[in-house]
């Protein structure tokens, strides 16, 4: 005997199975807002991302990326704070992505589409300056070239530096970039050190200095790496630019996906204030002894712990640091900086009571995927504090390069020597 189930009933159940999620209105947002900034047709990616077509192609590759949590990039670890300018997807976004490819990566109705998601960085309310390479410059060193660029600052009077955007002139080729703010009694080195290179800027790595002694103090004016766009510093702080000041600009090429290198001049957007609510400026913690060459890491050597714990206000007096920091000051932001035998890297708050808060943690160090990571909430230094700075390092074969032998190495500027460095912004 056969069974009949009504119409209506059938009508029933399908109106109660659950739509699958379709590019226009699940997934379509979700690549805007996180992934065609940098997969986008001539972008720094390997693949565009920026129409139904090539997601479609690639929505196998899409889901894997967003379920193992490699995309988009965003390498900090749990720890005891909140970050602003976090990437990373919801797990109801992940489920999302996952069953829009399962389902065949349906795209919907067109005239239907997803509410954008907020940018990344926050963005800038305005642009007040921009600075842009003198001249165009072709990268000559494959896949990595790391060049340093003169800005002179123009203005003849202080301000404060609130937001910045980075405007890759050729984005295939630019992977991040580094802005280090050099004072005026220093602002002629940088410009004599491009005068010496026959090319446009002077080699670098790992900062302003490239294989030279470091002979001035800098400071950190920001870092940004693809897919952020315009960044506001947090709680209406900014950094002070003196007038004769000058910014060196550190661009890392990578030309791993670029057929033919190109001629590059990438601009940097400001937004500026007369005055601002907090003071801001970076601040280096790291041991002087590994600068003197107490920092060996013996060749072959799979796990190197480096770790410094101190009350670092008169290291950060001692290298001019703008902040009176007597009475204490706050943690804004943190980042790490680690050459290329990084492995992994910590940052703690030692509390006076001995209780310890974890600031930040990278638990899979990646050279090429630096990054800043913006507090939600400021946390507070007081007298009697202390923090402690890990960073672990693998010297094994291969790591200096491919086919290049493991050998000693010891802290420098260098692709070939290492550094560990937390940068901290704060305020008073």
């Amino acid at each position: 005997m056969r069974l009949l189930v009504p119409a209506c009933l059938l009508a029933a159940l399908a109106a109660c199975t659950p739509a699958s999620p379709t590019y226009t209105q699940d997934v379509k947002p979700i690549l805007e807002g996180r992934c065609v900034n940098c997969h986008v047709a001539g972008g720094i990616a390997p693949f565009a991302l920026d129409s139904y077509d090539a997601a479609k192609t690639h929505a196998l590759a899409i889901s894997d990326a967003v379920e193992a949590g490699r995309m988009p990039p965003w390498h900090a670890g749990p720890a005891d704070v909140t970050y602003l300018r976090n990437p990373t997807l919801s797990d109801a976004q992940k489920a999302a992505v996952a069953a829009w490819a399962k389902a065949g990566a349906p795209e919907g109705d067109a005239s239907k589409p997803g509410a954008p998601l907020p940018p990344v960085g926050g963005g800038m309310e305005r642009v007040d300056l921009t600075l842009k390479m003198a001249e165009a410059y072709t990268p000559t060193v494959q896949p990595d070239d790391y060049r340093c660029f003169v800005l002179r600052w123009p203005k003849d009077t202080p301000v404060y530096v609130t937001g910045v955007n980075t405007l890759p002139g050729v984005t295939a080729q630019v992977h991040h970039l580094a802005l280090y703010l050099v004072p005026p009694d220093s602002a002629d080195l940088p410009a004599q050190w491009d005068a010496e290179d026959a090319t446009p800027g002077y080699q670098c790595f790992g900062g302003p200095f490239g294989s030279r002694p470091q002979t001035f103090a800098v400071n950190l004016l920001t870092a940004w790496i693809p897919g952020y766009q315009g960044t506001t510093f947090p709680r209406g702080g900014g950094v002070l630019v003196e007038p004769g000041a000058t910014i060196v600009m550190q661009l890392h090429y990578n030309l791993d996906n670029v057929a033919q290198p190109q001629a590059d001049q990438t601009a940097v957007e400001f937004q500026l204030a007369d005055s601002v609510t907090k003071r801001l400026a970076y601040q280096p913690l790291l041991d002087v002894a590994w600068v003197a060459g107490q920092m060996k890491i013996p060749a072959n050597a799979t796990e190197v712990p480096f770790s410094y714990q101190a009350d670092p206000r008169n290291f950060f007096k001692l290298l001019g640091s703008p902040l009176d920091t007597t009475q204490g000051f706050n943690l804004e932001a943190v980042m790490f900086h680690m050459h290329q035998l990084g492995r992994r890297g910590e940052l703690w708050l030692v509390k006076a009571d001995r209780t310890q808060k974890k600031l930040l943690d990278i638990p899979d160090w990646d050279f090429h995927w630096q990054n800043e990571y913006q507090l939600a909430e400021a946390v507070r230094f007081e007298p009697g504090d202390q923090l402690r700075v890990k960073c672990v390092f693998d010297n094994s074969a291969g790591r200096h390069g491919p086919g290049i032998p493991s050998s000693e190495t010891n802290w420098g500027e260098s692709s070939s020597e290492e550094m560990c460095v937390a940068n901290i912004l704060s305020s008073e």
